[in-house]
């Protein structure tokens, strides 16, 4: 029961530190990098900011820009780009 929990508590630890080592390629805009590797039945993308708020938050460089990853079980996910 014990050695169950533990791997459990592994495997839980290593899908939460894996989106760290996700590579960055750069987006169809130049300069402008997301993840890769989402979901296999969505893909990834970029989109524009604007105006709405929530991605306002997210867009923490100020470039105008997020990218998403989009999943059958977790629908979209925004997160901010990265510029290199």
């Amino acid at each position: 029961m014990l050695l169950s929990v533990v791997a459990l508590m592994a495997v839980m630890m290593a899908m939460s530190v894996s989106p760290a080592f996700a590579a960055w390629n750069e987006t169809v805009v130049s300069g402008v990098y997301c993840r890769t590797g989402a979901g296999g039945d969505g893909g990834y993308g970029i989109t524009t900011v604007g105006s709405y708020p929530p991605f306002v938050k997210l867009d923490r460089n100020g470039d105008g820009w997020v990218c998403y990853e989009y999943s059958v079980e977790r629908g979209y996910h925004f997160y901010e780009d990265r510029l290199l």
